[in-house]
């Protein structure tokens, strides 16, 4: 069970860069595509939360403390990234702050990035 929820939650986090936002930005003027990104990104981030709080409660009834661990690192990040983050990249963005919105937006990737990271690790880590 574990690996199918891994390999969902990396699943959707690749194919959002590689489909989605590819398909967004050359189908979209800036405004259109800022308006649909902020009704899309609730719902990532939320859908990646459920994801991972299903992982968390397999780990812990698994007693699994390496993954509960990564479970919980990748929950909080995304309810991090909805609740808190992306209100400040929005806020920015809105008030034309192109350098805090610009640190925001890296910040968001880097926090992407070391999702998918922990998904690989712990992939392998399960097909050993």
């Amino acid at each position: 069970m574990l690996i199918l929820i891994t390999a969902a939650i990396l699943s959707f986090m690749i194919f959002f860069p590689a489909v989605v936002a590819t398909s967004v930005f050359k189908v979209l003027d800036e405004k259109a595509s800022s308006k649909f990104l902020r009704i899309f990104f609730p719902k990532y981030y939320l859908f990646g939360f459920i994801l991972s709080c299903l992982g968390l409660l397999t780990s812990i009834l698994k007693q699994d403390k390496i993954s509960l661990f990564f479970f919980i690192f990748i929950s909080l990040s995304f309810i991090f990234s909805k609740q808190i983050l992306m209100p400040m990249i929005n806020k920015a963005k809105d008030e034309s702050k192109e350098i805090k919105f610009n640190k925001l937006h890296k910040l968001s990737v880097f926090i992407n990035l070391l999702q998918i990271i922990s998904c690989v690790v712990l992939l392998v880590m399960y097909l050993k």
